[in-house]
């Protein structure tokens, strides 16, 4: 439980750590936002670093079908949001440049939305269900 409980919370960590770096650095470069999206976004690289804690700081941990059942919940909450993000901004874009090529800016926003959006509803999830879990205990007890 507890290691699922890390990772909603760690993903939760850098999303916040990606928009508050994204929207301190936003003023200090004016027009040319696309190096602050870049800098800001660049904390998305420390999601790698959850095998290193799932494999060895969480290694010893019993995993019940409760939680594995709430992890696959989530994940497919997840990818299912991300994908439905992704597809549609995609397209808009497509259509917004419809005869002329896609500025490289564009081409990797709905990728860049899509992860950032199914790590958030995957992460909200994975709290929803364990509160919810934890909740229904604690009133019948």
């Amino acid at each position: 439980m507890y290691r699922n409980l890390f990772t909603a919370w760690y993903c939760l960590g850098v999303l916040a750590l990606c928009l508050v770096t994204f929207l301190v650095l936003t003023p200090f470069f004016g027009r040319e936002a696309d190096r602050a999206f870049s800098v800001g976004f660049a904390w998305t690289g420390l999601l790698g670093f959850l095998p290193f804690f799932w494999f060895v700081v969480f290694r010893k941990e019993q995993e019940d079908e409760r939680d594995i059942l709430i992890r696959q919940r989530s994940v497919a909450v997840g990818c299912i949001i991300a994908i439905s993000t992704i597809f549609p901004l995609a397209s808009l874009i497509a259509c917004v440049f419809q005869f002329q090529s896609i500025p490289i800016n564009f081409m990797f926003f709905p990728l860049h939305c899509g992860m950032i959006v199914g790590t958030f509803a995957c992460s909200t999830t994975l709290l929803y269900l364990y509160y919810k879990g934890t909740h229904r205990t604690w009133r019948a007890a």
